[in-house]
């Protein structure tokens, strides 16, 4: 899974290089797009949306990045 999360991290970052200043950050879906790629479900991004909105911290495009991937692997191993 390295590999994968190093191309998802890496999507990422070329994301939010592209974000404009001043903006509020990257949309969640971008985010989710950037790392699992086009047609992810509304669950997924549900789970996206609570992960981020309970982590007061913030997080690092890494973190991020793995995070979202261990929900879809998550899901995909309790479906």
């Amino acid at each position: 899974m390295a590999d994968k999360l190093e191309q998802a991290t890496e999507r990422l970052r070329k994301l939010a290089e592209g974000v404009e200043e001043g903006a509020r950050g990257i949309p969640i879906p971008s985010m989710i797009e950037a790392v699992v790629g086009p047609g992810y479900d509304e669950e997924l991004e549900v789970l996206v949306t609570s992960a981020l909105s309970a982590n007061s911290n913030g997080m690092s495009l890494d973190d991020i990045a793995n995070g979202i991937l261990s929900l879809e692997d998550w899901r995909f191993t309790h479906s």
